[in-house]
């Protein structure tokens, strides 16, 4: 009996730290997938002075869909009034949303500035959120590596602990 509580244990820690793992990974992807979403946009203000309302209805990421940002990013097409559609999606999605604050607060500074200046600051202002965004996903890259080693070893560790303790 002993043996299979060592094992259960043993299994859980390791299953705990492999978890953690794909937390970073998710968290990467979605700082990629913001990232994509940023230049999207950007290409759209500047090479094609798209309307706020049609440039999300023509945007696809499979990551940003799961999290459900870009359905509530588009829910507000219709609406007659069209304000900080941006803001409201980002809120209603922060639970599906795996970001750091940071991360967050990036993302919810871009969409601040979207179709609320003239073109030129606006570009401006996109441009800087944009290579703040670059700056984070390449900071998170070189995390989520250093994390997922630092989880899986610490996962079988505690796991190899347990077991020697149990039996």
């Amino acid at each position: 009996m002993k043996w299979l509580g060592a094992a259960l244990c043993f299994l859980a820690s390791v299953s705990i730290g492999l978890s953690a793992g794909r937390n970073e990974r998710e968290r990467t992807a979605q700082c990629e997938a913001f990232l994509e979403l940023f230049v999207y946009i950007q290409n759209q203000v500047g090479y094609f002075l798209a309307p706020t309302k049609l440039m999300y209805k023509n945007f696809h990421n499979e990551v940003l869909r799961k999290t459900g940002f870009l359905d509530a990013l588009s829910a507000h097409e219709e609406d007659e009034v069209y304000f900080d559609a941006w803001n409201d999606a980002l809120a209603r999605t922060r639970a599906n949303l795996n970001l750091s604050d940071a991360q967050y607060e990036i993302v919810k500074a871009f969409g601040s500035c979207i179709g609320k200046s003239n073109e030129e600051l606006q570009l401006k202002h996109l441009e800087y959120y944009t290579k703040a965004m670059r700056t984070e996903v390449e900071k998170q890259k070189t995390e989520m590596k250093k994390n997922i080693k630092l989880y899986r070893t610490l996962g079988f560790s505690i796991g190899a602990a347990i077991v020697i303790l149990v039996i």
